[in-house]
């Protein structure tokens, strides 16, 4: 081979080397982009965990709270039914006291019942009229007798049907029960 071949053919070959190389290298990443692409999705991998972990544990909280919302729902459910018989015990006494309240007013004079304070609660406008009642009631005249005879030799009273049940549950005759009330 002459030296002219010789250049040729390592020019050649130095071409096809050289081509060969920059074949291989455009196919290659340099290390510090590698390293660099590395590092993004190391950090892309680490903060995905981390909102993982972090989903997780908010879910793991949500479902806690809908267990303490469970947990407060029965509590409240429990308090409940031991309340709602009082309120039904506390709605009959309600309604008593109003039958009271209507049966003490009835014996008062229709120009007296203004003076009763409506904006009082029953159980209060009882206590007034019971502190009140006689400031407001018509004086009774008490019953002496006045225009009767003498009781010799005239028929004994006779007894309501209160009385003669009242004798009748003490085990005690009319007659005596007249006797004992004449005393």
């Amino acid at each position: 081979m002459t030296e002219e071949e010789k250049v040729v053919t390592e020019q050649g070959s130095n071409g096809s080397s050289a081509e060969t190389e920059n074949a291989e290298n455009s196919h290659m990443i340099p290390k510090a982009r590698f390293d660099e692409v590395n590092a993004k999705m190391k950090e892309f991998e680490k903060a995905l965990k981390a909102k993982e972990e972090a989903l997780k544990k908010a879910q793991q909280d949500r479902l806690e709270e809908k267990e303490e919302y469970k947990t407060l729902y029965e509590k409240t459910t429990a308090e409940l039914s031991e309340i709602k018989p009082l309120a039904e015990q506390v709605e009959a006494w309600r309604e008593t006291m109003e039958t009271l309240y209507q049966a003490q007013i009835a014996d008062i004079p229709e120009d007296y019942i203004s003076l009763i304070p409506e904006e009082l609660s029953v159980e209060k406008r009882l206590n007034w009229l019971a502190k009140n009642k006689a400031l407001i009631m018509k004086p009774v005249a008490p019953d002496i007798g006045a225009g009767q005879r003498g009781s010799a030799g005239g028929t004994a009273p006779a007894l309501t049907p209160e009385q003669k049940e009242i004798a009748k549950a003490f085990g005690v005759s009319e007659e005596d029960y007249i006797k004992y009330m004449d005393k």
